[in-house]
């Protein structure tokens, strides 16, 4: 009866080390996915607090009876490079897909303009805009037509 005891007691040990290893696998593998995933989101925060930038000028030009076309020069404020194909811009709450860029990046403490072709609206219409970089920085601006 002794030795029976005992070997049931050492089975006992081995298969909770086994199953303590495999639950320390597990955690290890989520920890890390975690650790990841803080890190990514610090450099992002890190990232949106060093961008700015502004509407310096708004252009918008009649181009026929019902139509325009928008130009508008930005300034990189903040210390971040964008990517011009990451911003949206909506004109009165409308995300336009024809934007043109003259720039493929937007360094810091330099310009970038870009245009929108076949607006609707007429001579003294006034309209709203939104420039928002990629990171999630908006910038508003009102214009009239002319």
């Amino acid at each position: 009866m002794g030795f029976s005891v005992t070997a049931a007691f050492a089975l006992m040990m081995i298969a909770c080390l086994v199953a303590f290893g495999a639950v320390v696998t597990v955690l290890n593998t989520n920890l890390r996915a975690i650790n990841a995933a803080e890190n990514e989101q610090t450099n992002l925060k890190i990232e949106k607090s060093n961008t700015d930038f502004r509407i310096v000028s708004v252009n918008a030009t009649n181009t026929t009876v019902s139509t325009y076309s928008l130009i508008v020069v930005l300034y990189n404020d903040g210390s971040t490079t964008l990517r011009s194909d990451k911003f949206s811009v909506l004109v009165d709450g409308v995300l336009q897909q024809n934007v043109t860029y003259n720039v493929t990046y937007f360094y810091p403490l330099s310009y970038m303009e870009f245009t929108i072709d076949g607006l609707q609206g007429t001579v003294g219409s006034t309209h709203r805009l939104e420039v928002v970089s990629g990171n999630g920085i908006a910038k508003f601006a009102e214009y009239t037509v002319s």
